[in-house]
């Protein structure tokens, strides 16, 4: 993604970060990444 989107790696995996969701009641399941949202993230700050 980085690399398309003409950035560093750091700055992906911080919106990566931002758009992840945490586990239910705080322990249950795993967490998730909001695909939606960090797409459109990504095409907000990182235009190609």
């Amino acid at each position: 993604m980085a690399r398309e989107r003409g950035t560093g790696v750091a700055t992906v995996q911080r919106l990566i970060d931002e758009h992840t969701d945490g586990r239910a009641l705080g322990f249950m399941g795993q967490p998730a990444v909001n695909v939606l949202a960090l797409n459109l993230a990504l095409d907000r700050e990182l235009p190609r």
